[in-house]
C-alpha cells in the first residue's frame, strides 16, 4: 500500500517554519482508513491551521484550542521582513468545507477536561510561552498526555535550552528530562529526537535568533481487553 504524506500547511503563516509533523504519519490513520473511522485529534494552539488544515483533509475531525484573534479571524502586521497578511483559521476552513469537522475552542487547555478524548493530542512550541508559565512543565505536558484516549498518540514539539536563561527558566528542557516527563505508566515512547538548531525571525520575536527543536511521540497503551466468561 502507497504510503500517505502528512505535512504542514505551507499557506499558513507559520508553513515556513520548521517541524517535525510530517513524521506522524509513521503512527496515526490517514487516507480511506482516516475518512471511515473518522479520528479525533486536538491541536493545542492551533493558530491559522499549520497542522489542523492537513489533519481535516486526510480525514480526521479537530478540535483546534486556541485564544489568538488574530490567527482565528485574519490580520495583517508589519514586520522587518515587510508585510503580512494572515487568513484566519475560520475563513481557511469555510473556505475549504470543513468548519463542520472542526470545533475552533478559544480558551486555555489547561481549563479543559483531561478524559482521554481524542486518537491524537499535538502541540508545537507553546509549553515554553509565557501564558503557559502558571504551571510547571510537567503538568503541562501531562495534561495534555491525558486528553489522549487509549491507542492514542501524544505529540510535542518542543525546545531544548540554549541559553543559560533558556536553561534556568525551566521550560526548554534537554531531551533527558523530557524523557523522564514522559515515562509515565501506561504509557510507551516511540520517539524522543533532538532535531537540531535553526534560526528564524518572526511575529512576537523579529530579532533573529535560534532555536533547539525537539520532538516526542508517545503512544498511549490501550486498554487490557476481558476475556468473555466461559459458557
Amino acid at each position: 500500500m502507497k504510503d500517505h504524506v502528512l505535512d504542514v500547511d505551507e499557506k499558513s503563516y507559520w508553513g515556513p517554519y520548521y517541524s517535525y509533523f510530517p513524521a506522524l504519519a509513521r503512527y496515526i490513520p490517514l487516507g480511506e482508513y482516516a475518512r471511515r473511522v473518522r479520528p479525533r485529534a486536538c491541536v493545542l494552539g492551533a493558530s491559522d491551521g499549520k497542522f489542523a488544515l492537513p489533519l481535516l483533509r486526510a480525514g480526521w475531525e479537530v478540535v483546534g484550542v486556541e485564544t489568538d484573534a488574530l490567527f482565528l479571524n485574519g490580520g495583517e502586521f508589519d514586520l522587518v521582513d515587510g508585510h503580512h497578511e494572515v487568513v484566519g483559521l475560520r475563513q481557511r476552513l469555510a473556505s475549504e468545507g470543513l468548519t463542520d469537522d472542526c470545533v475552533i475552542v478559544e480558551q486555555d487547555y489547561m481549563t479543559l477536561p483531561a478524559s482521554g478524548d481524542f486518537q491524537l493530542v499535538m502541540g508545537s512550541g507553546l509549553w515554553s510561552m509565557p501564558p503557559n508559565r502558571a504551571h510547571t512543565l510537567e503538568a503541562l505536558i501531562h495534561h495534555a498526555m491525558d486528553m489522549v484516549a487509549p491507542g492514542g498518540i501524544f505529540f510535542g514539539e518542543y525546545l531544548i535550552g540554549l541559553n543559560d536563561e533558556e536553561r534556568r527558566c525551566g521550560y526548554y528542557p534537554p531531551r533527558e528530562e523530557m524523557d523522564t516527563i514522559v515515562d509515565r505508566p501506561g504509557w510507551q515512547l516511540f520517539e524522543n529526537a533532538d532535531l537540531g538548531i535553526r534560526g528564524e525571525s518572526h511575529l512576537g520575536y523579529e530579532e533573529w535568533h535560534y532555536h533547539r527543536y525537539a520532538a516526542a511521540i508517545v503512544h498511549r497503551m490501550p486498554l487490557p481487553t476481558t476475556p468473555e466468561p466461559a459458557p
